[in-house]
């Protein structure tokens, strides 16, 4: 008889983890076409409708602009340094943006004000914007450095503003490859290639069957991290579920009692269609339980801002 050598839990992920990618960068414009077409399925009897379906058009903009233009290569140097410290390569606080990111939102705000069934209101924030594209470019400049480092801005300009860095990022982060990464031996809460927070949770089928990838919210990237632990903190004590009684199997928020932070897990297995951005937005009731419960979003959604406070008068 032979004895068969029980290996360690350790060991059995370690193998697991060349079973399926670590890391899948976007596959193109297909995500905002993708997501438009969430946007207006989830947008049907909900609160939110008006909204989710000014999205949807937004999302429609974002990949007619994708690859019209093309973004600055990263550098020789950038990816050498990335790979040596194991940092993302395409940090927006230490990469230079190209103003071209500007010409896109030109674009997209073009797209919003001829669209059909847009709001009066989003239509002249688009015309405003437009002009201060040509007049007053470091406003605009501004505001992105604040939605980039997750900052309040000003909730009417920054969802098209961080619409068009989505597609520049996005670009870039499909640009510098997967080969280009940087190897990382512990799983990250934090996007490799940018460095940003994940928006939300995805439980994939097929060929990635039951396998958790963070969400990035400004590349689309996606990443594993396995499952039952906090993606904030990487705690796997007393993590536990939340779910709205009599709403979709496929939307949970997964809560951690050590950082009392949350984020949304979405299920394609309950739901094929899921979107990372487009299922987390359309589902506001349970961000309002959460915080009922006490728990705070670990990261927010890169469609929904709150006004910067004014500073106070001496």
């Amino acid at each position: 008889m032979t004895l068969q050598k029980i290996r360690s839990k350790e060991e059995i992920l370690d193998e697991s983890s060349f079973a399926f990618p670590r890391i899948v960068l976007p596959e193109g414009k297909s995500v905002f076409l993708s997501r438009a077409a969430r946007l207006k399925q989830l947008a049907e009897d909900n609160p939110l409708k008006d909204y989710l379906l000014l999205i949807a058009v937004i999302s429609e903009a974002q990949a007619e602009v994708f690859n019209r233009y093309e973004v600055p290569a990263v550098t020789e140097e950038r990816i050498e340094s990335s790979q040596k410290y194991g940092m993302p390569a395409l940090q927006p606080s230490t990469i230079e943006r190209d103003p071209l990111w500007l010409k896109m939102l030109a674009d997209i705000l073009q797209y919003l004000i001829k669209a059909e069934s847009v709001p009066a209101v989003a239509v002249t924030v688009a015309q405003a914007m437009l002009k201060q594209i040509d007049e007053n470019p470091a406003a605009l400049e501004a505001i992105a450095e604040r939605v980039l480092a997750d900052q309040d801005a000003d909730p009417a300009m920054a969802p098209v503003i961080m619409a068009a860095l989505h597609v520049y990022w996005t670009q870039l982060a499909i640009n510098l490859g997967v080969e280009n990464l940087p190897v990382v031996q512990q799983e990250s809460g934090v996007c490799p290639c940018c460095g940003s927070l994940p928006v939300s949770s995805v439980v994939q089928i097929g060929s990635q069957q039951g396998i958790r990838y963070l969400n990035c919210s400004l590349c689309a990237t996606q990443w594993h991290m396995v499952r039952v632990v906090c993606t904030t903190c990487s705690s796997t004590k007393d993590i536990s579920f939340y779910h709205l009684e009599g709403q979709s199997e496929a939307i949970k928020a997964e809560s951690c009692p050590n950082c009392h932070t949350y984020r949304k897990i979405f299920y394609q297995e309950k739901d094929l269609n899921v979107d990372p951005v487009a299922d987390d937005l359309a589902s506001l009731q349970l961000d309002i339980l959460m915080a009922d419960e006490g728990f705070e979003r670990a990261s927010g959604n890169p469609f929904l801002w709150q006004a910067a406070e004014a500073p106070e008068a001496e």
